[in-house]
C-alpha cells in the first residue's frame, strides 16, 4: 500500500533519505556525524511545511514497515520550503546556510526516491515514482523532473526508461547531476 507519510513514521524515514542523497543529507542537517544527520532528518520529517516534512513524502508499506519513500513537492514552493530548514540550521550551527537550488516553476518535484534494501528489486521504486508522477499531474502542472547523480547510471538507466529526459546540468553539493522532465500531456 502506498499512502501519505505520518509524523510518528520519521524514525523510519529518516534512513531511507539519508541512504539517497548522502552529501546533500549532511548540508539539510548540517553535520557530518552519521548518528546526528539521522536525527536532524528525522526532525524535519516530523514537522511541517519543510521540503523533508511528511506533509510531502508517500511511503510504500510492507507488514507495517516503511519499505520505500518518495518526497515530492512543487518547484514553485521549493524556495518556501527551504525557509524553515535554513531557519533550524542557523539554530544547530549559528551559521547562515545556503541551500542549492534544485527545481523551480510549475513543475512536480521528485526530491528523493529510496527503497529499503530489504525490498529492492521488486518494483517499489518504480511504484513510488508512478504514484507521485500522478500527484503532480493531478495538481495540473506542467512536468515531472528530478536531478539523477551523473554517477549513478542504474537510476540514469532507469529514469530515461520511464521516459525522462536531461534538460541541463546542475550542482547540487559538490555533486553533478542532471536535471531531467517528463512533461505532462497537458492537451485537455
Amino acid at each position: 500500500m502506498i499512502r501519505q507519510a505520518h509524523a510518528s513514521e520519521a524514525q523510519q524515514i529518516a534512513p531511507l533519505i539519508e541512504q539517497a542523497i548522502h552529501e546533500i543529507a549532511e548540508t539539510l542537517t548540517g553535520t557530518t556525524k552519521r548518528e546526528e544527520v539521522l536525527d536532524r532528518l528525522a526532525y524535519f520529517v516530523a514537522e511541517t511545511g519543510n521540503r523533508l516534512s511528511h506533509e510531502n513524502i508517500l511511503v510504500k508499506i510492507i507488514e507495517d514497515e516503511v519499505a520505500g519513500i518518495v518526497i515530492a513537492y512543487a518547484g514553485t514552493d521549493a524556495e518556501q520550503l527551504d525557509e524553515p530548514i535554513k531557519a533550524q540550521l542557523k539554530r544547530w550551527t549559528g551559521q547562515d546556510v545556503r541551500i542549492d537550488v534544485e527545481t523551480e516553476g510549475p513543475v512536480y518535484y521528485l526530491d528523493t526516491l529510496s527503497v529499503d534494501a530489504r525490498h529492492g528489486g521488486k518494483g517499489i521504486g518504480t511504484e513510488l515514482l508512478q504514484a507521485a508522477a500522478e500527484e503532480g499531474e493531478k495538481r495540473g502542472l506542467q512536468a515531472f523532473t528530478l536531478n539523477a547523480d551523473q554517477t549513478n547510471a542504474g537510476a540514469q538507466r532507469l529514469y530515461r526508461r520511464l521516459g525522462f529526459e536531461p534538460v541541463r546540468t546542475i550542482e547540487i553539493s559538490g555533486g553533478t547531476f542532471d536535471y531531467m522532465e517528463r512533461r505532462y500531456d497537458t492537451q485537455q
